[in-house]
């Protein structure tokens, strides 16, 4: 079975045409999953390839939607080519699919939905991080993002419209990276909320696992 694949990519910011290794959907095996549902992979993490950064501009995104994102405005341009070029200053993003580099694409990535007002995905930018940095065996850096990770998720939460759909998803990470960083009381309020309008979702499944190990912890 083959693992890798090229993909072409068009740069939506500055036109720029590019190749990027990704993974084969069948190539990626799930061992298991952390309190957070960070998966454990038995051979190649997808971790590493998911954000795409051209190598021109540095404008990051999710593959997923990397092409398909619209940058609606001069103000919101003009910024995000500022942030952009003080990133390209900073940092030298080489073409390599290492810890190391998957973490400059998703602080990347951060930065361009964060400017497009897309707080989830700056969350799961930041999870991301946190999650490659424990992979690492770095549990400063991991708690750091966790934290960044679940500010971003209680903006959003807070002042953003989401789909209904969305709403488990929000609420459980609400409640264990609460939990992960010690916030007893806050962890269980957000669980208590999950179950109660969300009993029937695979997140509300996880999340009452892991409130009652709160419970009894």
């Amino acid at each position: 079975m083959r693992t890798f694949w090229e993909k072409e990519f068009t740069c939506p910011f500055c036109g720029h045409r590019f190749k990027k290794k990704m993974v084969f959907f069948d190539a990626v095996k799930i061992k298991s999953r952390d309190i957070d549902l960070k998966p454990i992979f038995e051979d190649v993490n997808p971790m590493l390839y998911e954000v795409v950064t051209c190598p021109n501009c540095y404008f990051s995104a999710f593959d997923r939607d990397f092409e398909t994102i619209k940058i609606k405005g001069e103000e919101t341009e003009k910024k995000l080519k500022k942030l952009l070029e003080e990133a390209r200053k900073k940092i030298k993003i080489k073409d390599e699919e290492t810890p190391t580099e998957a973490i400059k694409r998703y602080a990347l990535s951060g930065i361009v939905y964060s400017v497009l007002n897309q707080r989830k995905k700056v969350a799961i930018s930041y999870l991301k991080i946190a999650w490659i940095f424990r992979e690492m065996g770095k549990p400063e850096d991991e708690k750091r993002y966790l934290e960044r990770a679940l500010r971003e998720f209680e903006n959003h939460f807070k002042y953003d419209s989401y789909e209904e759909s969305d709403e488990p998803m929000i609420l459980f990470y609400l409640g264990v990276l609460n939990q992960i960083l010690g916030n007893r009381k806050e962890a269980a309020r957000w669980y208590e909320r999950l179950l109660g309008k969300h009993r029937d979702s695979l997140y509300a499944k996880v999340g009452r696992e892991r409130w009652q190990d709160l419970r009894r912890s």
